[in-house]
């Protein structure tokens, strides 16, 4: 059964909730910019989530974030949005939930994640944005990045390297969509490999 939650306080922030009876944990995926849902990585993520029996909340704020909110004020606005929609979702008693983000989503989840106050929650940030790194070295969790990103650069690498509290994998050459340039194939060989990431992420009590 699928159902939209929508924002009280913004119509471009809204959630796609999808959820089964059965499910005892919730899978809540957080875009990027110019990389929603329909996108490979997140495309992939909620089929990972639901082949594992959790339901899934995909939060949507592309119309109401533009690149130059990284890091600003903004940023938090969005989150409080995302916050309600999440605590209508939480009115169903859930065992676990599992925050995976992208991009500028990763900021977005981390400021969520502050003020979700829920114990069994955890955490993959695929190719954060560096306003992020506080928030990943902050919380025991996954983490996701291609060295060849042109907005998370080796020196966030590095940052996050330094934490022992951050399982990390990082993708040779990938870029910020973890694809690799002029090479198809081994872009699709990416993808199965982060996607087997997904599969074990979601499978951890």
């Amino acid at each position: 059964m699928s159902s939209i939650i929508k924002s009280q306080k913004f119509d471009e922030v809204y959630g796609e909730y999808y959820s089964d009876e059965k499910a005892k944990s919730l899978a809540v995926i957080f875009p990027g910019l110019k990389y929603g849902h329909d996108k490979p990585l997140l495309h992939y993520a909620r089929k990972a989530a639901q082949e594992s029996e959790k339901d899934v909340l995909c939060l949507n704020y592309e119309k109401k974030l533009d690149w130059d909110d990284i890091g600003k004020p903004i940023i938090d606005t969005v989150a409080d949005e995302c916050l309600n929609i999440l605590k209508e979702v939480m009115k169903k008693e859930y065992k676990s939930v599992y925050f995976l983000s992208k991009s500028i989503g990763t900021e977005v989840a981390g400021n969520v994640a502050g003020k979700f106050n829920y114990s069994n929650t955890k955490f993959l940030y695929l190719t954060p944005t560096q306003s992020a790194v506080k928030y990943i070295c902050k919380s025991k969790c996954f983490a996701i990045a291609g060295t060849n990103d042109n907005i998370f650069k080796n020196e966030y690498i590095e940052k996050i390297k330094k934490s022992g509290n951050v399982k990390l994998m990082l993708v040779e050459g990938g870029n910020h969509s973890l694809e690799l340039s002029n090479n198809l194939i081994g872009s699709i060989d990416v993808l199965k490999n982060v996607v087997k990431a997904y599969i074990d992420f979601f499978e951890e009590d």
